[in-house]
């Protein structure tokens, strides 16, 4: 992958040097080479006493907004966890094109600043239609570990069919060495690329919450 670094002044950072791809100017996260044992979601990062495990982003935008707005207050909390997953910010259908590129960019950049301040990051790949193939793969080395999600996909046709074109073209443009997938298996042939796959915790709580009320 062709790089170039840029000086960069953010509105909530001082001036940082980002390694850039030749397209979008989308920052790079390269390849940490770390495959976590288990995902626990940024909701219970600070309560969470299991720190052998790594902080995935797989929840409403709402809740980490906050994150790019301080991304400087979670780095003492981050960095007593294996890894974090790059936030995952999303690309809904009807979003406008330009909102699609800028939540990309801010996944790529929170992922980069927090390698920088030495914390091991695996990049969180997410796409819409094939309008966002052109930039959504950006930032992310050939043969790095990525990670996708599963939720919410299998709940109707179209969903499904766009994941799996996603996927295609995912392996087609990074062809990553590991797929770290969150949630439910759905059938499709990853080929030869090795596939590991982590419960839905917020599901599993939930469920023992509503099946404690029916008890009761």
């Amino acid at each position: 992958m062709n790089q170039k670094y840029r000086t960069l002044t953010t509105y909530n950072l001082d001036k940082i040097k980002l390694s850039t791809d030749k397209d979008f100017d989308m920052p790079v996260i390269q390849n940490d080479y770390f495959v976590p044992i288990d995902l626990i979601s940024f909701n219970y990062a600070i309560k969470n006493k299991s720190k052998c495990v790594a902080i995935h982003f797989y929840i409403d935008d709402y809740q980490f907004e906050r994150l790019w707005n301080h991304p400087e207050k979670y780095v003492d909390i981050f960095k007593k966890y294996g890894c974090i997953l790059s936030p995952d910010f999303s690309l809904y259908l009807d979003m406008p094109l330009p909102m699609k590129i800028w939540n990309t960019y801010r996944s790529r950049f929170l992922g980069q600043y927090y390698q920088k301040q030495g914390i091991k990051v695996i990049p969180t790949i997410s796409w819409a239609d094939s309008d966002t193939y052109s930039f959504c793969f950006k930032g992310i080395p050939k043969g790095s570990i990525v990670s996708i999600s599963t939720v919410g996909v299998r709940k109707n046709k179209k969903a499904t069919e766009l994941w799996k074109k996603g996927v295609d073209e995912m392996i087609k443009q990074i062809n990553p060495s590991i797929i770290l997938v969150y949630g439910s298996k759905i059938d499709y042939d990853f080929k030869s690329i090795n596939v590991r796959y982590y419960k839905n915790h917020n599901v599993e709580k939930i469920n023992k919450i509503e099946k404690k009320d029916k008890i009761c």
